[in-house]
């Protein structure tokens, strides 16, 4: 029990320390940024767009969703996202994907080599239908006050988001699945909406931050009003954005990766909301205790993000007993650690088999293509 006290205390110190950077290099950047820098182009060679949508037999929606932030409040923001589904829309589990910290949609339907990179794809493949949405603060969705959104807004957004869903068409079963900060989005969303989710996956995410992660991540951000894609679009200094080059070290295992995915994660590079970042924190503690869905766990043994300190990911038996204590029976953790592989699981040469066991996974405990789930999740 000593031993466990004092891990817990090291891991907020280290989650704190990075926190504590990020927000100094927020605000030095805002008050002395030196000007935008050059960004790649969708023009470069290597760059060829190609959405789900273009799939044969799948039918899409574009859905606009209003929503509020806040309980209570009028729903005034819009969230823009879409529906598809191959062969309609009956008996069908609907998966919804949640992007993570400077990523949009793009980071579950991605434009390069798609038949390999998009999970979406493989999702629709499998017969699932799949709502694949700009989070507010991304893309096509209305871009809030940054310092408004963290993950307790953004958790409500997805209830109402799920709700709107819900409304028009009835599914078997709804799942999400989540990317690094969109699996704490998901995480937060499970704890308040147990009744809306069969379960949840969590890519990107453990109960560790990285000591290192937070000043590398520092050198490679800058405020999206000064420089990057958007300048003369985003004039909120609340709103970060990652440099041209510099989430190829920070996501990606170089000898797993295709450098074409890294140029083209550059392309479609999205911004991130100051109060994201600052919300986290609760969410790296024991919160997760509180899970009464199934969940499962995708972790790199290469993430720079979350592997580090007192977590060396390389040993796969010791993340499994690092997470395992964050959750209860009725959560029915599966955890898988993924060979060679950076953050960005879904980017790497292996995406395929990684889709391939997140799949199996929804079949198994949440069910898929008008199939009950085969190994229900039974814990009490």
């Amino acid at each position: 029990m000593q031993h466990k006290a004092k891990l817990k205390r090291s891991k907020k110190f280290y989650f704190f320390s990075t926190l504590a950077t990020l927000i100094l290099i927020w605000v030095f950047l805002v008050v002395f940024d030196q000007g935008p820098v050059d960004v790649l182009h969708d023009s470069d060679p290597g760059f060829a767009l190609s959405r789900a949508a273009e799939m044969p037999s799948v039918d899409c929606v574009e859905k606009e969703i209003s929503v509020a932030l806040v309980e209570g409040d009028k729903p005034v923001y819009s969230l823009v996202g879409e529906l598809c589904a191959i062969g309609g829309f009956d008996n069908k589990t609907l998966q919804v994907l949640v992007s993570g910290a400077g990523y949009g949609s793009v980071y579950w339907d991605f434009p390069y080599q798609p038949e390999t990179y998009s999970y979406m794809r493989a999702a629709l493949a499998a017969g699932d239908a799949v709502f694949n949405f700009d989070r507010l603060g991304i893309g096509k969705s209305d871009h809030p006050f940054g310092m408004n959104l963290d993950v307790d807004t953004q958790a409500y957004v997805l209830a109402q988001t799920i709700s709107a869903l819900t409304a028009e068409q009835t599914y078997d079963a709804v799942v999400t699945l989540g990317h690094s900060f969109g699996s704490v989005i998901a995480l937060s969303h499970a704890l308040a909406h147990p009744e809306q989710v069969a379960g949840i996956v969590l890519t990107g995410y453990a109960h560790n931050v990285n000591p290192e992660f937070g000043p590398s991540m520092g050198q490679g951000i800058e405020v999206a009003a000064f420089g990057g894609p958007f300048v003369g679009d985003i004039f909120d200094p609340t709103y970060l954005i990652s440099k041209p080059g510099s989430r190829a070290n920070a996501f990606y295992t170089s000898a797993n990766t295709d450098p074409g995915v890294v140029l083209t994660d550059d392309l479609t590079r999205q911004t991130t909301a100051a109060g994201e970042l600052i919300s986290m924190n609760k969410y790296f503690a024991d919160q997760s205790m509180g899970l009464t869905v199934p969940v499962l766990m995708i972790v790199g043994d290469d993430d720079f993000l979350v592997c580090g300190g007192d977590l060396d990911c390389s040993d796969h038996a010791a993340i499994i007993a690092n997470e395992t204590p964050y959750y209860s029976p009725a959560a029915c953790l599966e955890l898988i650690v993924l060979d060679d592989t950076n953050h960005n699981a879904n980017l790497h040469k292996n995406a395929p088999q990684t889709f391939a066991l997140m799949l199996d996974w929804v079949g198994r405990y949440v069910g898929s293509a008008g199939r009950a789930a085969s190994e229900p999740c039974l814990a009490s």
